[in-house]
């Protein structure tokens, strides 16, 4: 963690990972990770339906202006969109643990990003999609 020369501080969090190579904070500074994780062989158009909606909310999440989200809101709702690709990666399927690990995903993308109006249509689609899990 480092602390600026003003008091505040800055932090990289790495939950599940390792990275390798220079990692830098500051001011406007941005990373994105990007997991490819393996698909099922017989992937369901249920499965095919919510990968979309979560990869559509994401594009739209890293297009808006920083401004227009609370603090912490993106890395809240990137976070919960992550655990929700991998819920339904690990098992390929709607099983009661993945039921879950979807659900509790879903409460915290929508709360992250309760106050976003831009973003209602998005998280209303991952809403339907994530339908079979709950």
């Amino acid at each position: 963690m480092t602390t600026p020369q003003d008091g505040s501080t800055r932090s990289i969090n790495v939950s599940g990972g390792t990275i390798n190579g220079i990692v830098q904070t500051g001011d406007n500074s941005r990373a994105d990770m990007v997991q490819h994780v393996g698909v099922p062989a017989t992937e369901t158009p249920e499965l095919a339906q919510l990968r979309q909606a979560v990869e559509e909310l994401r594009l739209r999440l890293r297009a808006l202006d920083p401004g227009e989200l609370p603090a912490g809101a993106a890395a809240d709702a990137e976070s919960a969109l992550a655990e929700m690709e991998e819920a339904v990666t690990a098992s390929g399927e709607a099983d009661e643990p993945a039921r879950g690990r979807v659900r509790r995903a879903f409460y915290a993308v929508s709360g992250a990003l309760a106050s976003v109006a831009g973003l209602a249509e998005a998280v209303e689609s991952l809403r339907a999609a994530s339908a079979p899990w709950f």
